[in-house]
């Protein structure tokens, strides 16, 4: 949305020169597609790490998703059936990290990514971030963690 309000004010500025005329064209941006649904602060127990400990033991994972589709249909209908449902989002992510096993949260983001990205045709791009709190280091952290942005 700041980008069509910057591209307004860049045309009026430039409009009183007519050699500047053909860049505040290049400037006006009809459609932008920059809508995000975002799922963030999920909280999940599994059991996914590379030590004997982590496998039995399991531990608190925090996840963030942000999912990249048009919102315009559910903006003018006002109806879920516009729009990605963010409780599939939440359901997906929920079995891959209590229902499923990884060694690698990488690979466990990657399960989270695909099946987000095959959720629906309409979602275009997809981020997801694994916070892994209770990790074994020998030291003083918040969290390890990955993020991964997948694209059709």
């Amino acid at each position: 949305m700041w980008r069509r309000a910057v591209a307004i004010t860049t045309q009026k500025a430039y409009a009183k020169s007519s050699s500047h005329l053909r860049r505040s064209r290049i400037l006006s941006f009809s459609t932008i597609k920059d809508d995000r649904l975002m799922v963030h602060g999920m909280q999940f127990y599994g059991y996914h790490g590379d030590l004997p400990a982590e496998q039995e033991l399991g531990q608190k994972f925090l996840v963030n998703v942000d999912v990249w589709t048009s919102l315009e249909a559910a903006q003018k209908s006002d109806m879920l059936k516009d729009t990605v449902n963010y409780v599939t989002i939440w359901e997906l992510t929920k079995d891959s990290v209590e229902e499923k096993r990884f060694e690698m949260i990488e690979a466990l983001g990657g399960d989270i990514s695909d099946r987000i990205l095959t959720l629906d045709d309409r979602i275009s791009k997809v981020r997801v971030q694994v916070k892994k709190p209770q990790v074994c280091i020998p030291g003083i952290l918040d969290y390890v963690g990955i993020e991964m942005t997948r694209e059709r």
